[in-house]
C-alpha cells in the first residue's frame, strides 16, 4: 500500500509541493492484497494517530483528526471517498496537508488522476475553510 505523509518545509524536493512549502511523500507498507485497495489504504492512513512516521521526520497532518472510512466510488478518472467523523486542523498550513494526504492516498490506491474527499457528505475543502 502507498500512504502519503508530509515533509514540512521540503519545498517539493521529495514529492509534489503542497501548502506552505511542504512536500507530499509516498511511503510503502507491506505488500498486501485487498478486495478494496482504497478502503484498505484510507483505513490504514486514518488509523495512524502518530504525528510523525517513525523516525522519518515525515509528518502526519491527520493525527489530530478522528475520521473513519465509509465508502468509495471510482467513476472514470475520479475516486470519491466518503469519511465520517471530525477533521482537526492546526491552521492554514495544515489544511492543504490534510487535503492532499487524503487525496493522494486515495488516487494512488484507486489508480485515478483525481480524488474528491467528503466528510459527513461535505467536500473536505469546505469543511476546512474558515466559516
Amino acid at each position: 500500500m502507498t500512504l502519503f505523509y508530509v515533509a514540512v518545509g521540503d519545498a517539493g524536493q521529495s514529492g509534489p509541493e503542497i501548502g506552505c512549502g511542504d512536500s507530499l511523500v509516498a511511503t510503502q507498507t507491506g505488500p498486501e492484497e485487498f478486495t478494496n485497495q482504497v478502503e484498505a489504504s484510507m483505513a490504514a492512513l486514518l488509523a495512524d494517530d502518530n504525528e510523525e512516521l517513525g523516525g522519518s521526520g515525515l509528518r502526519n497532518a491527520l493525527a489530530a483528526s478522528d475520521l473513519e472510512y465509509v465508502t468509495s466510488l471510482v467513476d472514470g478518472d475520479v475516486v470519491t471517498v466518503e469519511l465520517e467523523g471530525t477533521v482537526s486542523s492546526g491552521g492554514t498550513c495544515d489544511d492543504p496537508r490534510i487535503i492532499e494526504q487524503l487525496k493522494y492516498t486515495a488516487m494512488t490506491a484507486a489508480g485515478t488522476g483525481e480524488a474528491e474527499i467528503l466528510v459527513e457528505g461535505e467536500k473536505i475543502e469546505e469543511v476546512l475553510s474558515p466559516k
